[in-house]
């Protein structure tokens, strides 16, 4: 059975790492990995990874000097990995089952039959996403971002082009490797390497049923500073996007070491 490289990116997290790193631990796949990739961390996320039970060096730790980009983090941590097969989990996601992995490789071990009858071969599937659910006791703002988005199919592909990242993602690391890996510069370097491998006529499989729980935010303030956020990113990226245009240049991809 193919390996996984379960690749967990996280920085200052030390309230839910715990809850994530046990949902993974739980999991009945029986050969996978985890990869945590941390940013500099200053509180204590970096002392409670090292507390664990680490037999076979089931855990490995990389720990950053610096807060890089999160493109240079997801890079680091795809050339760590052993598995044919990475999921990448945000440290703020908590996985609902114990064969939550095992679900979600299927399509990427067997194929997937679509509900409309259609069947993909494995061959021509580079990844499984899933979107995230709430708890009764999550906030009310965690809600309604969870409700904003759902896709309208569960086969994706670049003629029925919807945008896939990397929260709670599997996808199969010679695909990473073909379309030159995660970019360094830019913020939204996820979704730009899955499109990328949608130009190369591979598709995506959205399983609904899969759904996970991410902790994006614990209060108004956090969705505040979240939102703000997102506006500086995109303004970022806009900016870089008309710098490589006129440039005539290509912005160098991936290939952290």
């Amino acid at each position: 059975m193919e390996k996984i490289s379960v690749v967990v990116l996280t920085r200052n997290n030390e309230n839910l790492i715990t809850r994530c790193i046990n949902s993974i631990l739980m999991q009945t796949y029986p050969n996978y990995e985890i990869i945590v990739v941390d940013s500099s961390s200053t509180d204590n996320t970096v002392n409670i990874l090292k507390q664990y039970n680490n037999p076979k060096e089931l855990i490995r730790i990389k720990c950053l000097k610096t807060n890089v980009p999160i493109g240079k983090a997801r890079q680091i941590g795809c050339e760590m990995s052993n598995g044919e097969i990475i999921a990448y989990i945000d440290s703020d996601v908590e996985l609902p089952y114990e064969n939550w992995l095992e679900n979600m490789a299927e399509p990427l071990l067997k194929g997937y039959n679509s509900p409309t009858g259609t069947f993909f071969p494995k061959e021509h599937i580079a990844g499984v996403q899933t979107l995230a659910k709430c708890k009764p006791s999550d906030p009310i703002t965690l809600k309604y971002i969870h409700s904003r988005f759902e896709y309208k199919k569960s086969v994706i592909d670049i003629d029925n082009y919807e945008i896939v990242g990397t929260s709670h993602l599997l996808l199969r690391k010679n695909l990473i490797e073909k379309v030159g890996g995660f970019h360094p510069e830019y913020s939204d370097e996820d979704v730009r390497l899955t499109k990328a491998m949608m130009q190369f006529g591979y598709k995506f499989i959205y399983l609904k049923e899969q759904k996970c729980y991410h902790y994006y935010i614990d209060s108004n303030k956090t969705f505040i500073r979240k939102a703000f956020r997102a506006i500086t990113i995109r303004v970022h990226d806009t900016k870089l996007d008309i710098i490589n245009y006129f440039s005539g240049s290509k912005t160098k991809k991936g290939n952290i070491k």
